[in-house]
């Protein structure tokens, strides 16, 4: 059941996010996002981040969350429009929580 709830989350999530046109990245993306919200369910947190394609983000891409310079937790991109993606949390540090305005920026390497 538990299983069931987080990946309803996760499609209506990826629902509101694949309604956008899909185009590839442009050669001059940033590759920055800022968090825009954090969706609390029972199983699992989703993150949705303020840029998607557009800033070179694709679904598998892990990524490193940061404030004011410093990492402090990992995320993988679930699925990306052209200017949203929906994430999912894969580590935090400890009592380290994430909140609107972090930035979220691709691991140079994507390794876990």
């Amino acid at each position: 059941m538990r299983n069931v709830l987080t990946m309803s989350a996760l499609l209506v999530a990826a629902t509101a996010v694949g309604a956008e046109v899909r185009a590839l990245g442009a050669a001059e993306a940033d590759g920055k996002a800022p968090v825009v919200a954090v969706v609390s369910a029972r199983a699992t947190d989703l993150v949705v981040l303020d840029g998607g394609h557009d800033r070179g983000f694709r679904p598998g891409t892990v990524c490193n969350v940061s404030r004011d310079g410093r990492a402090f937790g990992a995320l993988v991109i679930a699925e990306a429009g052209l200017h949203r993606s929906v994430a999912l949390i894969l580590s935090l540090d400890n009592s380290a929580g994430i909140i609107a305005g972090d930035l979220v920026t691709p691991r140079a390497n994507p390794r876990i």
